[in-house]
């Protein structure tokens, strides 16, 4: 407490704060009759030039930030004479810290809504060109159970272009600074966006992103971007805020939300989802505690994640299917309306595939015959021996080898093209020995002569090759009607120049991509080889009782009765091994084989342990 009551015009009642700068008082303002958050500046630090400029500053920028969700100013005592002082609304807390600590697993939703509030905050300061640099839990205040306010700026514009003081130490906060704000770089809105991700990751998974024995390990971990999935951490808070916090805390800022006016609308998109348009009165409503409230709005969200599976499901969008119905089960473990409508996702995809594959072996079938009527008939029509003769001179030799290289003047034909050269073999070897007996010996051409390029218009038609990886995929060039790879689609014939290719995996066994091939030109073929990226698997183990998920050591780590995304990075299919383990029961092992975009349904019923089989306070005697 300080040595005198009154400060000023201030009445001192009681402390409420205090730092490393200044300490925080509850005080009443005598000339107004107004209680009012009077941040006094620390006796020993009023001679120091230094901190009486960052005292007033901090001071002059708050007062150019009006907004709803920033401490507003009252007062400054300037910096002459013997006490400097900040007089700003007094705020009935608690800090978003003291919230986590009373609502540990606060619902997803409600930590995107206070999220917005702050990015709101953010957005106003970052339009003025004030950057915050010290956005922590600790800095951010709820007004009277729902207000939202983003107070201390105390560093705002504070450091130079450094990020640095005047004696080198680094300003902010250890578990919240940015990896630009640690390394001495400059810092910009992008600074203040990893910041606030870190809040967000602790108000939805009630756990910090970056944590260590000391500040060193903490900040190690923030410059090497190491942190965990917060999908594993809480598998509540579902696909799409992982995907919010994870942009959030990017290494490099370029791939962070540019801005907090673009995080706050991908949050915003997060809440409506769930019918909330007003993040203020849904904060108010949860905080008053109500258990009614709870579950109405438990089941508002499951709701909410039930209509967008269904919905994905429709558009045959099976990865959000998959992580709607995940976000249910997590929740709702044993959901079986979820339940049902997983088993019945894997039984069409089940079907589909199996269709495909009839309708690919008829297709292949048919052109088999095809091929064989036409062979048939060419060997009871045999063609003039003339025209057999210029076949023979003007058709391209195969070269295999070269197709697959994309160099002009490298010569591969299409398959057609290979079995219309050799199917009337007889007749080219009767021309061959025609030319022989009647013409002079002409001079020695070497079998894999590449065609004269350059005698053919610069801009005629090439031959184009399609070479896809996995071959089940539809092909859209140039905006056109996507076409499914296969038997009567596998070349196309375009003019040089950029031609846009859209490749699109079937049932979402790969990401669709699109790339732009710049043809040259040429007469051989031109072969467009592209590797497409696998989509992950999807893995639901039922189980008798709830257990951890573990698979491949580690890799992925999930729950039963919900859906485990596994990763496929460089095959449709792939086996992996999987633990289950709950606590009391044996663990089991299984290896199972996933396909990338679908989902594989097992079971497991573990097996309780021997130690759990004894009763307590009973021995265990081996025979």
């Amino acid at each position: 407490m300080m040595r005198t009551s009154r400060v000023g015009k201030y009445e001192i009642v009681d402390e409420i704060g205090h730092g490393g700068m200044a300490t925080v008082y509850r005080a009443r303002d005598t000339r107004l009759d107004r209680f009012v958050a009077l941040k006094v500046m620390h006796p020993h630090l009023q001679g120091a030039k230094e901190a009486r400029a960052r005292f007033s500053r901090e001071a002059v920028t708050i007062a150019r930030l009006k907004h709803p969700n920033i401490l507003g100013i009252y007062d400054y005592s300037g910096e002459d004479g013997d006490r400097h002082y900040i007089a700003t609304e007094l705020l009935t807390g608690p800090t978003l810290k003291q919230l986590v600590e009373q609502h540990p697993e606060m619902p997803a939703e409600i930590a995107a809504c206070l999220t917005i509030l702050v990015a709101r905050a953010l957005g106003a300061a970052h339009a003025e060109g004030v950057i915050h640099r010290d956005v922590k839990p600790e800095n951010v205040m709820i007004h009277e159970n729902h207000a939202v306010k983003l107070t201390d700026f105390g560093i705002a514009q504070l450091v130079d272009m450094q990020g640095m003081t005047s004696t080198g130490e680094v300003l902010g906060s250890p578990a919240h600074m940015a990896p630009e704000q640690i390394e001495g770089k400059d810092c910009d809105a992008r600074s203040d966006i990893f910041s606030l991700g870190t809040v967000l990751y602790l108000l939805a998974t009630g756990e910090l992103p970056f944590q260590g024995r000391n500040p060193h390990q903490v900040l190690k971990q923030i410059v090497e971007g190491q942190f965990r999935d917060p999908l594993h951490v809480r598998p509540q808070i579902g696909g799409r805020l992982r995907n919010v916090i994870v942009r959030c805390l990017q290494l490099d800022p370029a791939k962070r939300y540019p801005s907090a006016t673009t995080l706050e609308a991908d949050l915003t998109m997060f809440v409506r989802a769930a019918g909330i348009d007003n993040p203020s009165e849904i904060i108010a409503r949860y905080l008053q505690g109500t258990r009614s409230f709870s579950q109405a709005f438990r089941e508002r969200i499951l709701a909410a994640e039930m209509a967008l599976g269904e919905q994905a499901m429709k558009d045959g969008n099976v990865l959000s299917a998959m992580d709607a119905f995940n976000r249910v089960l997590s929740i709702d473990e044993h959901n079986e309306r979820v339940l049902k409508l997983v088993t019945n996702l894997g039984k069409r995809q089940q079907l589909r595939r199996v269709g495909t594959w009839t309708v690919t072996v008829v297709s292949v079938l048919c052109v088999v015959a095809v091929l064989v009527h036409t062979l048939a008939l060419r060997a009871k029509r045999p063609e003039p021996a003339a025209r057999s003769h210029a076949a023979a001179n003007d058709a391209p030799q195969p070269n295999a080898a070269a197709e697959s290289k994309n160099e002009p003047g490298a010569p591969a034909q299409p398959a057609s093209a290979a079995r219309a050269g050799t199917a009337s073999g007889a007749q080219v070897a009767a021309a061959a020995r025609q030319r022989q007996e009647h013409r002079p010996a002409p001079a020695v051409r070497p079998a894999a002569t590449k065609p004269d390029e350059s005698s053919s218009a610069p801009n005629a038609p090439r031959h184009v090759v399609l070479r896809p990886e996995p071959a089940n995929v539809s092909i859209s060039i140039d905006g056109s009607e996507p076409r499914e790879f296969g038997p009567s689609f596998r070349s196309v014939t375009l003019a040089p120049g950029p031609h846009v290719f859209a490749f699109k995996g079937a049932y979402d066994c790969c990401v669709d991509e699109q790339i732009t091939v710049d043809i040259p030109p040429g007469t051989s073929n031109y072969v467009v080889a592209h590797r497409l990226s696998y989509r992950p698997a999807g893995l639901f183990v039922r189980s008798n009782t709830p257990a951890n998920v573990v698979v491949d050591q580690g890799a992925v780590v999930g729950r039963t009765w919900s859906v485990i995304q596994v990763p496929q990075p460089n095959d449709m299919f792939a086996t992996h091994t999987l633990r289950v383990s709950a606590e009391g029961h044996r663990d089991e092992v299984r290896e199972v084989r996933l396909r990338a975009g679908q989902i594989e349904r097992i079971e497991v019923t573990l097996a309780t342990s021997e130690a759990a089989s004894v009763p307590s306070g009973s021995t265990s005697v081996s025979p």
